[in-house]
């Protein structure tokens, strides 16, 4: 009797020891999508946690690094280089490249993600006219986000329940201008209506300033754009310069502020693609992450990435109306001539959707052109993020080459993702 009590005490004490494990583990880890939560205990990983590696490299010379021409780096604490398994898509990353070589557009970024898990597919940039961008023009530059911003306003108003896709909504004067004359809460004069489909998509800006001063407000556009990560840290491998959202102390201010007729608001192009990335994830948004993995040169792994929430920043009913309001921008708004004769042969059946924004730097003293937007088929989405800035001449418009990077990550030519 006494060696089965023996033998029963044992199997009692390692249930309660992998109950402690699976508990501490869930406690630390395990617990869904906050902004504070991870994929898995940091105290049980045998790995670096994605902070702890961004520390580690923040000491690190990155030049090289961040424009993709080495994987090596020398890192704090280790004796031997530290190798780094990028996570890009080869054909993505390559066409990516290939289209800002051909247009040549004074300064292009790209940046390419994977919606349902963060991964990063490609990032790329071209800065020929801006000495003064020394560092990455995709992690450590923000640009004025411009009409982008709409996206914020467009899910404040909606989660609000003020207005759906199809509501009218009366205003005066030219689609792209702002005057305080235009603010008046009751129309008078040259009166126009629009539905917020058609406003979003041919990106009219009165439409949006009367939104955020008489439908919504400050404190809630300020409280979705947090929401949407503006003003936050963002956590990636690398570090990343915060986007950030205006705070106006008046209507005029808040009308600029919602359509995005401001130099306030401004965000990196990293951030673009969370923002289109969530949206087309039912409104859940990914920590982006750049590398598969790092590992010292003899073999042993220090860091491996894994897909993490890190934040519901809308409601899945609220993701699908904002994708209704991008996919009119594509079908018949201010990008539709990028995407014309598009939805042909293997692409027929591709939902794609966007936001285009264009503005004239006042630090670059550039026209800033963007496109943010997602592309899906068959459970498969991804998101991308596309800015120019052009001193003088147009070479090409950040929706076509948004086009041209969605054509190849879904074709059937292309190389299979990982």
């Amino acid at each position: 009797m006494i060696p089965k009590f023996k033998l029963l005490t044992k199997g009692m004490v390692f249930i309660a020891l992998m109950l402690l494990v699976f508990v501490g583990g869930w406690y630390f880890g395990l617990r869904g999508n906050s902004k504070h939560s991870f994929a898995y205990s940091k105290l049980l990983s045998p790995y670096l946690a994605k902070e702890a590696l961004q520390l580690k490299l923040s000491h690190c010379d990155l030049k090289d690094v961040c424009n993709f021409k080495k994987n090596e780096v020398s890192m704090p604490d280790y004796s031997e280089p530290v190798i780094l398994d990028f996570a890009f898509d080869p054909a993505i990353q390559t066409a990516s490249e290939e289209l800002l070589e051909h247009y040549k557009p004074d300064l292009g970024v790209m940046v390419a993600m994977d919606a349902s898990t963060g991964r990063i597919l490609a990032m790329a940039s071209q800065n020929r006219s801006f000495p003064s961008i020394t560092g990455n023009p995709v992690l450590d530059v923000t640009y004025p986000s411009a009409s982008v911003f709409k996206v914020i306003t467009a899910a404040a108003a909606l989660e609000k329940d003020m207005v759906q896709p199809n509501s009218q909504i009366s205003y005066q004067g030219r689609n792209h201008t702002l005057y305080k004359s235009q603010l008046k809460e009751k129309v008078s004069g040259w009166k126009r209506m629009a539905t917020l489909k058609e406003a979003f998509a041919k990106s009219i800006n009165t439409v949006f300033g009367r939104l955020g001063v008489f439908a919504i407000g400050k404190d809630q556009v300020k409280s979705v754009s947090n929401r949407f990560w503006f003003n936050e840290k963002i956590p990636a491998e690398f570090p990343v310069v915060n986007s950030r959202s205006a705070n106006p102390t008046n209507e005029y201010e808040l009308a600029e502020m919602a359509s995005g007729y401001t130099q306030e608001n401004a965000m990196s192009v990293l951030h673009g693609a969370m923002i289109g990335a969530a949206i087309a994830n039912d409104g859940q948004m990914m920590e982006p992450y750049f590398l598969n993995a790092a590992y010292l040169k003899s073999g042993k792994t220090i860091y491996r990435s894994e897909p993490q929430v890190l934040a519901r920043v809308v409601s899945p009913e609220t993701a699908f109306e904002l994708r209704t309001l991008m996919e009119e921008t594509v079908a018949k708004g201010t990008s539709r001539k990028s995407f014309k004769g598009f939805f042909k042969g293997e692409f027929r059946e591709l939902q794609v959707g966007g936001k285009t924004g264009s503005l004239t730097d006042n630090v670059l003293h550039g026209k800033v052109d963007w496109f943010v937007g997602f592309a899906q088929s068959h459970g498969r989405k991804i998101a991308v993020s596309v800015l120019t800035v052009n001193k003088k001449f147009w070479t090409v418009k950040s929706s076509y080459l948004a086009r041209k990077t969605i054509e190849t990550a879904f074709s059937v030519k292309k190389v299979a993702l990982k």
